[in-house]
């Protein structure tokens, strides 16, 4: 049996038997605080996608750094990056390299430095460190919390699938939709904000099902998902009824929103919803993981975007 068999979640499943893993990040006490660490690759065949430039592909080494750090209510600090790749010309890797440092910059982060290195496909690897008074888990969710997200989804996943497939489209919404695939964002500021009222908390980077199905399981609780409460922005659903695509399927199992699902009681949810821009999406039950839409109720796959290459 080869890795990509099992694919990531699996090998994750398989090492927090020894590890002690399986939220966004991991954690250290220090004093009365907690070190929040974290790592994440890019890599070209599986996670840069067609168009992309310099400037992007340095932002979302660090975006996608960021976003584990977020889920974990903590304030990123500072982030390392090693660097492998072919030879290419040197206006393009200041081009990068700077973009890097841009993105760092505008969420107050340190870029401290990291390595480089020749290798055939580009190859990033970033480490980022921040510090929090609770990190938030995705093992706390209690019974009865409301279930929320912020932003919106199906975007990032909608405009992949435009690029990789080179759909055709004449719509002016299409560089709303596009940019959330090219240019995502981590929600730092939410994140922190967070901290102070989540029960439990991931991104959502490989979909929105994957990410109920794995605070359901580390929780020992279900999910009871409300399908038309689901946040999906207007160039989004213009272009999916236009490309005649289902959104739904997008929104649920499509990857690339680096948006955070959260569990809250419902007297904090209200209070803290309009400063995160969060909405409420379920409720958090006893057990089983179900979705609602026009009073009937449908399964929820755990499925997602798996970090393949593809020859």
């Amino acid at each position: 049996m080869k890795l990509t068999d099992l694919g990531e979640k699996e090998i994750i499943k398989r090492l927090t038997s020894f590890l002690e893993i399986g939220d966004d990040a991991t954690y250290l006490r220090y004093g009365d605080r907690y070190i929040v660490l974290t790592t994440d690759m890019i890599y070209k065949k599986t996670h840069i996608l067609p168009g992309m430039n310099w400037e992007q592909i340095g932002k979302l080494v660090v975006t996608v750094n960021l976003s584990d750090i977020a889920a974990m209510g903590a304030r990123p600090l500072a982030f390392l990056l090693s660097y492998g790749g072919p030879d290419i010309e040197l206006e393009e890797f200041d081009r990068f390299i700077h973009s890097v440092d841009d993105q760092c910059k505008k969420y107050g982060v340190k870029f401290a430095g990291g390595d480089t290195n020749h290798t055939r496909e580009l190859t990033l690897s970033g480490f980022c460190l921040g510090v929090t008074k609770r990190p938030v888990l995705r093992s706390t969710a209690r019974v009865g919390d409301t279930l929320a997200v912020t932003g919106s989804l199906g975007s990032a996943a909608l405009g992949t699938d435009v690029l990789l497939k080179k759909l055709r489209y004449q719509i002016l919404e299409i560089d709303d939709v596009i940019k959330r695939a090219l240019e995502p964002e981590p929600r730092v500021k939410e994140g922190i904000l967070l901290s102070n009222y989540a029960t439990a908390m991931t991104d959502i980077s490989d979909s929105l099902a994957v990410s109920i199905h794995e605070i359901a399981e580390m929780s020992d609780v279900g999910i009871k998902l409300s399908l038309d409460r689901i946040p999906i922005s207007n160039s989004a659903m213009n272009l999916a009824e236009r490309l005649n695509l289902d959104i739904m399927d997008y929104t649920l199992y499509g990857g690339g929103d680096y948006e955070l699902l959260f569990t809250i009681s419902e007297k904090d949810f209200r209070g803290i919803k309009d400063r995160v821009n969060a909405t409420k999406i379920g409720e958090v039950t006893k057990e089983g993981i179900i979705a609602i839409k026009n009073g009937e109720e449908f399964g929820i796959e755990k499925r997602g975007y798996e970090h393949v290459v593809k020859e």
